[in-house]
């Protein structure tokens, strides 16, 4: 019997919780970087699919302040400075743990090299990899996690659009970070799928809507069971689909 009335009382709570609506929460705002397909800044493809859930998981809660785009190392320093700020995409690591609140997960991706095809290198053998220039986004966890590795030349660039502009004139070998950020970006570039030669993947990660550290548990809580109500609803598997991502 007793067990019945916790069990009670904890599906109370949750249902509370699951009703409570964002007028009873702070403010807040949400940044990121112009990192399709996942968030976009402009143009036919905005706002981008993680980007896109995030706005309807917002919905969900009551409101949805606009996406506020930087370049990402900006967009970093401002959830690491500003209060009630929330972040995406952002990859979870270790080193970035207990830096962030981890609100929600969005999606899980793959860490990848590309070259221009054609030339000489076997993005499959480490050995040889580790001796060449590899660009990376600066901000992002790609530059330790070749260092860790022993790779010798890392060079890390401000976007990926400059990491695809080092890859076409001859200032990289090749590049490293994720696979359907890397190939979105580059193909508007005008470097298409099929000028580009890809590794099979190194690493995988997850990709997160993060926050500051002032934001509770409990609203953690209200966007996760928002995001369950996407998946149970088919918000999100038609909109990875809309955007091609493999779910």
């Amino acid at each position: 019997m007793v067990l019945r009335l916790r069990a009670l009382f904890t599906l109370v709570l949750l249902v509370l919780a699951l009703q409570a609506r964002a007028d009873t929460l702070a403010p807040y705002q949400i940044v990121s970087g112009n990192l399709p397909p996942f968030a976009v800044e402009s143009g036919p493809d905005h706002p981008g699919a993680l980007a896109s859930l995030v706005h309807d998981m917002a919905l969900r809660l009551g409101t949805a302040p606009a996406i506020q785009f930087y370049p990402w190392t900006r967009a970093l320093s401002i959830v690491g400075a500003q209060p009630r700020t929330l972040i995406l995409p952002l990859t979870r690591t270790p080193e970035r743990e207990n830096n962030y609140r981890w609100i929600v997960k969005l999606y899980r991706q793959q860490f990848v090299f590309m070259a221009l095809r054609g030339a000489s290198i076997n993005l499959n053998a480490m050995d040889t990899l580790r001796g060449l220039r590899i660009a990376v986004l600066r901000g992002s966890p790609n530059e330790s996690h070749l260092l860790n590795r022993n790779f010798q030349q890392v060079l890390p660039a401000n976007s990926v659009l400059d990491m695809a502009r080092m890859l076409e004139r001859g200032m990289a070998d090749a590049i490293y970070g994720g696979e359907a950020i890397n190939l979105a970006v580059l193909a508007d570039y005008g470097m298409t799928r099929a000028q580009l030669q890809v590794s099979k993947p190194l690493d995988y990660g997850e990709i997160w809507l993060g926050g500051s550290l002032d934001i509770p548990e409990s609203e953690a809580l209200l966007w996760q069971n928002a995001m369950k109500q996407l998946v149970r609803d088919g918000v999100v598997r038609r909109t990875l689909a809309r955007y091609g991502l493999p779910q």
